[in-house]
């Protein structure tokens, strides 16, 4: 079960007496009945890509609910006064039935997702914390007229809601409220602030999503709120650790291989997503351990090493690019024993999936890697494979990305007394990151390009520089001058720092967490999940009915790796004169990995930027940016547009052929969505505008 759509008809907007041309009341509410039924089909069919299977509907009396998923749910308790509608996975669920059992209450089955009613009945809005897994859910409770829509603690499972026509719209996939009527038009502001990348808004107006560890509540068919009910947490900086490496490396092995372990469980075929890094490796030795040494199974299929099947992308890139990591992934394979499957994305393949890759998520990309993606879940998806282990999150956790590397250095690591990298040797690392010179007073400083709009967004985060990395997408070049006059020069640096962090949240910042948790917790709330969980995640997996599962965001994991020091993270090698990345999750996933995988620096999954001229690729994203497509978005300027693909193809610029994905993907979601052609308000008080928006 994969996919929700649902409608609330809002107080004061139930249907009159009349309606529809019908002589009575009650033939109102049977003819809006039918109305709705036929707009919940439309709706299930634009996002049958998340579950082909089976389809359920729950109307509530007089339509005031409609409940539906894409497969046998709602849920409904014995008193069939609370529904639920769930998407993805509920783990530790035999523990927490036989314990709501205990205390007397009753199940209409032994699906793994009808655990949520007895929670909500015992514990009410404190449920979601007694949850473990990925997940998305509407509740409705008929008797209190309390309506709840929630997702897991990362945001691995998507959720939208808008308000149209008086109805409250929520749904897997923003396309689903196209059956209802809605119709798309841009949010200007959002893209102009890189907000639909930051905070709870989207591309669209009045769309919006709810964020990782939040629920939507509303009460009575009126008020609507959205509020937290987890939140990453760190130690404070100056707390000192008193446990030994070798009983912090045990610790996360443990947690990470329980992870795993929760996560095979399934009645369908298990597969593993596996590229050249650390990371999936791990995930793959982890689960030829558990079925050889635990006689673990694979979903629906015995622990037998035959029955284990891995997936790779194999990028055709210039030799030398690093790009391709296949190789690597076929030794590991090779390794482990295993079968493994590959996908070899060339330009045509490319081409053929671009524009259903970008109707999927959503957003725009500036790596087409997330079209390898969708091009591996379709693979996996016809070897009768339907749910893999992935490993995004990982380096979230445990600090795996090189541009958190200056916040590291920042300030010394006081929580751990045996750090191996000496201040004085700090603030040379430090200065070397930051491009200075070295003495103390640079180092405090700012580089001289930075606007005073960062440092002002920086001074509020204690100089994080990581949040100029996670809320600015390369597009500010090509807007039209009104989107300026219209909603000012706002730098998403400080959109994302007022919008996403809460008050409390930059005081931590300020002056109880290391720089480089304080790093990591911007990295997750802000690029996590609202690209990496989309573009890398659920979007492209569930395009093709294949469910991600992510061992490393599990929330029992996570929450130790969170109070662990920062330099058993990122850790200084004396012998090597260099920092090493990661260090307690190669430490943990020694035995499960080849000695180059433990060797080897990190290196991002990323496509190439650099393709063919008069390619397919050209041709086809040549054909798309044009004067006619630009002008019809609205908010890019044509003459800042016009040199993109010359640029990006002919001249291969990377920095311009990655604002090229970004803005031809934002022409294929306006096609596939028949999105309103975006002008300025003022425009339309002396304008001629037509339907569809065309000045």
């Amino acid at each position: 079960m994969c996919g929700i759509s649902c409608v609330i008809t809002l107080k004061g907007n139930a249907p009159k007496p009349h309606s529809y041309g019908a002589q009575n009341l009650s033939q109102v509410y049977e003819l809006e009945r039918a109305h709705l039924s036929k707009q919940m089909e439309d709706s299930l069919e634009v996002i049958k890509h998340r579950g082909p299977d089976a389809r359920g509907y729950w109307f509530s009396d007089h339509n005031r609910v409609d409940l539906s998923p894409e497969a046998d749910q709602p849920f409904h308790d014995t008193s069939n006064n609370v529904h639920a509608v769930i998407v993805g996975e509920f783990y530790d669920w035999e523990d927490i039935r036989a314990d709501l059992v205990a205390k007397g209450h009753a199940f209409k089955s032994h699906c793994d997702s009808e655990i949520l009613i007895g929670l909500y009945k015992e514990y009410g809005m404190s449920m979601m914390e007694h949850l473990r897994g990925e997940f998305a859910f509407v509740l409705y409770d008929s008797k209190n007229q309390v309506i709840i829509a929630a997702r897991d603690r990362y945001g691995v499972k998507p959720l939208f809601y808008t308000v149209h026509d008086g109805r409250l719209l929520i749904a897997s996939e923003m396309k689903a409220f196209l059956a209802f009527g809605w119709q798309p038009e841009w949010d200007v502001q959002s893209i102009l602030e890189s907000a639909y990348l930051t905070d709870i808004r989207t591309l669209f107006q009045g769309v919006q999503r709810i964020q990782a560890g939040r629920y939507l509540s509303v009460q009575s068919f009126g008020a609507i709120s959205q509020m937290d009910y987890w939140d990453i947490e760190y130690p404070k900086k100056h707390e000192i650790e008193t446990r030994s490496e070798e009983d912090m490396i045990q610790g996360v092995r443990e947690r990470l291989l329980n992870a795993v372990r929760v996560r095979l469980r399934a009645d369908v075929p298990v597969g593993i997503f596996l590229s050249g890094g650390l990371d999936s490796s791990a995930i793959a030795g982890m689960v030829k351990h558990l079925m050889v040494e635990k006689g673990v199974h694979l979903g629906n299929e015995e622990a037998a090493i035959a029955n284990m099947n891995c997936f790779s992308i194999k990028f055709l890139d210039e030799p030398g690019d690093g790009f391709d990591e296949e190789p690597i992934a076929q030794r590991t394979s090779e390794w482990l024993g295993v079968k493994k499957h590959v996908v070899r994305m060339t330009e045509d393949e490319f081409v053929k999936n671009y524009s259903d890759a970008a109707w999927f998520c959503e957003i725009p990309n500036m790596d087409l890697c997330f079209i390898g993606k969708l091009v591996l879940s379709r693979l996996t998806r016809e070897k009768g494979v339907k749910v893999v282990l992935t490993g995004e999150g990982s380096d979230e956790q445990f600090a795996g990305y090189a541009t958190l590397l200056v916040d590291f250095l920042r300030e010394p690591d006081e929580s751990w007394p045996s750090r191996t990298l000496p201040d004085d040797l700090r603030l040379k690392l430090l200065a070397r990151e930051q491009g200075y010179g070295g003495d103390q007073a640079s180092i405090q400083s700012f580089r001289p390009t930075d606007p005073p709009s960062a440092i002002y967004a920086k001074q509020q985060i204690n100089n994080v520089s990581i949040i100029s990395a996670a809320s600015v997408m390369p597009v500010e070049s090509m807007l039209a001058p009104w989107t300026y006059q219209e909603f000012g020069t706002q730098d998403p640096r400080v959109t994302g720092v007022h919008n996403v962090l809460p008050g409390t949240v930059r005081k931590k910042i300020q002056v109880k967490w290391h720089p480089i948790h304080s790093a990591l917790y911007i990295w997750q709330k802000l690029l996590l999940q609202n690209i990496l969980l989309v573009s890398l995640g659920d979007r492209v997996e569930m395009g093709n009915s294949v469910e991600g599962r992510q061992p490393f965001l599990d929330h029992h994991l996570t929450e130790y790796v969170n109070r662990l020091p920062p330099s058993v993270k990122l850790r200084y090698g004396p012998e090597t004169k260099s920092m090493s990345e990661k260090w307690i999750l190669k430490e943990a996933a020694k035995p499960f990995v080849t000695e180059e995988l433990y060797k080897r620096r990190k290196h991002p999954f990323s496509a190439p930027v650099k393709y063919a001229t008069d390619g397919p690729l050209h041709r086809y994203i040549g054909n798309l940016v044009t004067k006619e497509n630009i002008e019809q978005l609205g908010f890019f300027e044509w003459e800042k547009c016009k040199t993109l693909v010359e640029d990006g193809f002919v001249q291969k610029d990377a920095v311009q052929m990655r604002k090229l994905f970004v803005v031809s993907q934002l022409i294929e979601i306006s096609k596939r969505f028949r999105v309103k052609r975006a002008v300025p308000e003022y425009a339309l008080q002396s304008e001629t505008v037509d339907e569809d928006n065309t000045v």
